[in-house]
């Protein structure tokens, strides 16, 4: 009995192993799970030019815009209003002064090239000086100089002042010129194609905005990106263009195919005490606009 006992345990323990699972091997790529957030790869914000207020908002939130497609019209607040008409009568700058003195020096100079040719008839004679010829030389230089430096400032003031009549005619949709009325209302438009993003809650009629203001934001929904902080120990085994599954929970753990476009190079941490994380773009077809900006995703790398 005690010999069968002992021809019995071998067996059993082979039957054991045979059932336990195989140990990964070294070379077989193991699977990563991170967490991130979904976000726009475009995202545009048009900001007011002027302190202004909202006549009517013209989109909402989801709504699908193209590039220049009215947002939102607005009518300047008074003291923007007077500011710009005062600028379109200002003109380009001080110009009228500086023609004033090109005149004035145009004067100056017709008399001194007229002093230094008679200066050089006489050194060229030999009764005249030729140190003071040097003299008349120089200041007719110095003038020339001097209203060459006056003309190329009014050209810049006149090249300034017609990219600011350019750049209000594209506020204002229509030509404006100097002397010409302003219009009544503008129109604030999008940046670029896709879908907008957010409306200002203060965003309605009637109110008061300031300059540099974004009531509007426009983003681009497919695709969209997700990024993940890769610890320093996995980031090696993921590489661009590898593929990865993304679990969306608000979606029910709908799963996405998503791949990698990007890869840091740099830690977002250098401090030596501090573990090394490197962040990794990850690129997700969205043409059903299934995923939203701000969307928890969860993404798996190599073993899905």
């Amino acid at each position: 009995m005690k010999r069968n006992n002992a021809v019995l345990l071998p067996c059993l323990l082979c039957c054991v192993l045979l059932l336990l699972p195989a140990a990964p091997r070294a070379d077989e790529p193991q699977s990563t799970i991170l967490s991130g957030k979904v976000l726009t790869t475009v995202t545009r914000m048009p900001a007011l030019p002027f302190k202004a207020i909202i006549d009517e908002v013209l989109v909402a939130p989801g709504q699908a815009v193209d590039a220049g497609a009215p947002l939102l019209r607005y009518h300047l607040q008074d003291e923007a209003e007077r500011a710009i008409q005062r600028e379109l009568l200002t003109g380009p700058g001080n110009t009228e002064d500086l023609k004033s003195q090109i005149a004035t020096l145009e004067g100056s100079l017709a008399s001194a090239v007229a002093e230094r040719n008679k200066a050089r008839q006489l050194a060229s004679s030999g009764l005249g000086s030729g140190q003071a010829l040097r003299r008349l030389e120089a200041n007719v230089t110095s003038l020339q100089n001097r209203i060459a430096f006056a003309r190329q400032s009014i050209a810049k003031a006149e090249d300034n002042f017609a990219l600011r009549l350019k750049e209000l005619s594209g506020y204002f949709g229509q030509p404006i010129s100097p002397g010409t009325p302003l219009p009544s209302t503008l129109v604030l438009t999008s940046p670029i194609s896709g879908h907008v993003l957010t409306v200002a809650s203060n965003a309605n009629p009637d109110t008061l905005m300031a300059a540099g203001s974004t009531p509007i934001s426009i983003g681009n929904l497919d695709p969209m990106l997700i990024q993940v902080q890769v610890y320093e120990a996995e980031v090696s085994r993921i590489h661009v263009g590898d593929t990865a599954a993304v679990e969306i929970p608000s979606l029910q753990n709908k799963r996405f195919s998503a791949r990698v476009t990007q890869i840091a190079w740099a830690s977002n941490d250098m401090n030596v005490a501090s573990p090394s994380f490197y962040a990794v773009n990850l690129s997700v077809p969205n043409p059903d606009l299934e995923l939203k900006p701000g969307f928890k995703a969860i993404v798996h790398f190599g073993k899905q």
